[in-house]
């Protein structure tokens, strides 16, 4: 049986990135694609897993059998920290096959992005997404859930989410209230609770 309309990449259809710095611009790698079928194929459009990703090729190419074409794939790290898995696809062919790229890595956020990202406080290790949340309008009985973001400075910037679930009961005071809520992580190996302020208004 012969092989139709089949693109292949030539190499890796993942390429990492390592460790890559937030502010090092935008990252760019390339990959061949072969078409490996017995018919010629076209590119139709491609499509990526985020805004900070594109993904460049020659669009409505005729690619011959045997014939390889280029793509590229940019990935933008700004505002991106943590690990990162972007994709890139390419829709071809008349059955609108499609294949796909990817880029991998861990981006490391500059200390001007995490002091904005993390602006409270705590002490030198400890730093939060917020310590206060606006509930707006509730009743009893209605639960609203928030997360606040731990920034451990003296882990390697590692970030914890920690859940805050408030629902008041028939017995709690109306009107607007300031609700101290205890979310509790771990700072150099011991237990620390931490107050985030909750305001809510109890129909």
């Amino acid at each position: 049986m012969l092989v139709a309309d089949t693109l292949v990449v030539i190499g890796l259809a993942t390429a990492s990135l390592g460790t890559i710095q937030e502010t090092g611009g935008v990252q760019e790698r390339t990959y061949w694609l072969r078409n490996d079928g017995q018919e010629t194929v076209m590119l139709q459009q491609g499509y990526t897993s985020c805004e900070c990703t594109t993904i460049e090729f020659d669009r409505y190419a005729q690619v011959q059998p045997g014939d390889s074409t280029l793509v590229t794939l940019r990935f933008n790290p700004q505002g991106r920290g943590g690990e990162f898995n972007v994709t890139g696809t390419v829709v071809y062919g008349t059955d609108r096959k499609r294949v796909k790229l990817a880029m991998t890595g861990n981006s490391i956020l500059s200390e001007e992005t995490l002091m904005r990202r993390y602006p409270i406080a705590v002490s030198d290790n400890l730093r939060l997404s917020t310590d206060r949340f606006d509930l707006g309008i509730m009743h009893p009985g209605e639960t609203k859930e928030r997360s606040v973001v731990v920034l451990h400075r003296d882990e390697n910037d590692r970030t914890e989410t920690l859940s805050i679930t408030y629902t008041p009961d028939a017995k709690a005071p109306r009107g607007l209230q300031h609700i101290p809520y205890t979310v509790t992580t771990t700072e150099q190996g011991k237990e620390r609770q931490l107050t985030i302020t909750l305001d809510v208004m109890i129909k």
